[in-house]
């Protein structure tokens, strides 16, 4: 007699909205530094521009506020946060343990992607060199995640993708702070020569020391302001 195992729950089937998918566009432009911190967020303006009625728009920006991209500075008003130092120092905190703990875990996986891993980095340093914003943000946030995705730790991964979202739309003083040249320590390379040689705690301290640095110059920022934000409500 066989023994008979019970069958898999069945999740219910959930359809995207027209709120889902925008939120999903905004998400997008936020990761790449399209909205800079402080930066009001009109439910109006993004509805027109998105070409979508008024609720889905609110609906959309309400979920990102959910997931701490966004915050209502009023009862009407929904604004980019500007990260304050303490903000700032527990993001660093969350950051170095679990993007430490990937970058620890995804080490044996990612033996012959030092190649590609090269391959992205130099796609972020041509953006550097160019002060492309938007691409800066893309490859930076590309390279540290293939290396998390190879960890193979959804949970983690899920936490680290959270953490960028709230702090991404600061990384884009860091572009703007490096004027058009790469950092004189480059982390990224340290990281690489670790994976080449084959120095797990090497790999893992460089991927923290980069997580620290960008850290560092953020909250320094936060503490002595250089770059000031329009206020001004936008849609892009």
């Amino acid at each position: 007699m066989t023994e008979s195992r019970p069958a898999p729950p069945v999740r219910a089937f959930q359809p995207r909205t027209a709120a889902d998918d925008l939120a999903a566009r905004l998400r997008t432009a936020l990761l790449e530094g399209r909205f800079a911190p402080g930066e009001a967020i009109s439910i109006r303006r993004i509805a027109e521009a998105e070409g979508v009625s008024i609720i889905p728009a609110r609906d959309a920006l309400r979920a990102l506020v959910a997931a701490g991209a966004l915050e209502f500075r009023d009862s009407r008003t929904i604004a980019v946060p500007a990260l304050d130092p303490d903000t700032l120092g527990q993001l660093r905190h969350a950051r170095l343990a679990v993007e430490g703990e990937l970058a620890g875990r995804a080490f044996a996986a990612l033996a012959s992607a030092a190649d590609r891993i090269a391959g992205i980095d130099a796609e972020v340093t041509r953006a550097l060199l160019d002060r492309d914003i938007p691409a800066y943000m893309r490859t930076n946030r590309a390279l540290h995640f293939f290396v998390y995705e190879a960890a193979a730790a959804p949970l983690l991964l899920a936490l680290a993708d959270g953490l960028w979202l709230r702090f991404a739309p600061s990384m884009r003083i860091l572009c703007e702070a490096f004027g058009g040249q790469p950092p004189r320590a480059d982390f990224h390379q340290i990281a690489i020569a670790a994976l080449r040689g084959g120095d797990a705690a090497g790999f893992r301290a460089a991927i923290e020391a980069d997580i620290d640095q960008g850290m560092a110059m953020l909250a320094d920022q936060a503490r002595h302001p250089k770059h000031t934000p329009s206020q001004q409500a936008r849609s892009t």
